[in-house]
Parts: C-alpha cells; sequence; structure tokens
C-alpha cells in the first residue's frame, strides 16, 4: 500500500496539495482522475479540506449548527486571545510600577487621571 502513496499521479493543477472540498465536483477530470484523486483522499496523500456542508453531511447536522458551533468557537478563541492580550500589557504595567519611584508613580497617576485611577479600584473592590 505504501507504494500507491508514492507513485500516485494524482496532482491538484495548482501547485497545491490540499484540495478545497467546495471545488472538487467542478474539476475538469476524466473518470480515471477522479478516481485517482479520490484514492489519494483517501490514503490521505492529498488532504481534503471539506465544505461546511460536506462536513455537516458527513456527520449528520444541518450546515446552521455547523456555522453556530464555529462562530461560538471564533468568539471563544478571540476572547482568550484578549484576555492573553490582557494579561501580557498588565504584566508590563506592573514590570514599569515596581521598577518606578514613587515620584514617577505619582506622576503617572497624575498622566492617567487620579478619577480613572480610583474608578479601576472601585471596580476591583466593590
Amino acid at each position: 500500500m505504501l507504494d500507491i502513496v508514492k507513485t500516485s499521479q494524482n496532482h491538484n493543477g495548482n501547485g497545491s496539495d490540499a484540495i478545497n472540498g467546495r471545488g472538487t465536483l467542478r474539476r475538469k477530470l476524466t473518470p480515471r482522475q477522479r478516481i485517482a484523486l479520490g484514492a489519494d483522499i483517501a490514503l490521505g496523500v492529498a488532504p481534503l479540506a471539506p465544505s461546511l456542508k460536506q462536513s455537516a453531511a458527513a456527520v449528520g447536522i444541518s450546515v446552521f449548527e455547523l456555522r453556530k458551533e464555529l462562530k461560538a468557537r471564533a468568539k471563544f478563541r478571540q476572547t482568550a486571545e484578549q484576555e492573553q492580550w490582557d494579561a501580557e500589557q498588565a504584566g508590563e504595567i506592573v514590570g514599569a510600577w515596581v521598577q518606578a519611584s514613587d515620584t514617577a508613580r505619582a506622576k503617572a497617576v497624575r498622566a492617567i487621571g487620579v478619577g480613572d485611577v480610583w474608578d479601576v479600584i472601585a471596580s476591583i473592590v466593590g
């Protein structure tokens, strides 16, 4: 079976090894080329990126349900990335605060605005 993988004659035609599922049926392939493409996909030689419709059909759900899940994951990822960014910024602020003199800290609080600093403290305490 390994020799089948190594000697596959199928090529994507666009220089990429990945195959987009949306365009698989639109390709102008002979029946023999379709068979070769199917075998390459089955063997994992040519990775397939299925369309949403194909993915949903493969697991027996609607495209609507799949889109809803994808949106939820994207929102979760975006929230996690924002939390990571906030944590990095907080670390930088803490590092600068620790290294600063009392005079520099006082100037920073005045530059930020005492009211804004109190608002942040109140949101943490309260």
